[in-house]
């Protein structure tokens, strides 16, 4: 018999300035899949429905200094956290 799901889940690991807290989100292959799908989803229509999920996903993550995070910064994140999931071999599909 064969298991699986036994793995840790890998995260993307990161600062903000004027914070000396270490934040994490999980790359994309270790997002649970049903958030995965709804990641991927909002990426398919962009613009206020990508970012709404985006800042949604960081406050299940990080909590609700997500939502005092600017528009700018978000993006900073998710393209760094996106970068790492591809070379993990999966991304969000931006």
């Amino acid at each position: 018999m064969r298991k699986f799901g036994t793995d840790s889940p890998v995260f993307f690991e990161f600062g903000l300035v004027g914070s000396d807290e270490t934040y994490r989100l999980p790359l994309a292959a270790h997002l649970p899949l049903s958030t995965l799908a709804e990641l991927k989803e909002a990426a398919e229509y962009g613009g206020s429905k990508l970012m709404s999920f985006q800042v949604e996903l960081l406050r299940r993550y990080i909590g609700d200094v997500a939502g005092t995070l600017s528009a700018g910064t978000v993006g900073e994140i998710y393209s760094a956290w996106n970068e790492e999931s591809a070379k993990a071999g999966a991304s969000a599909g931006e």
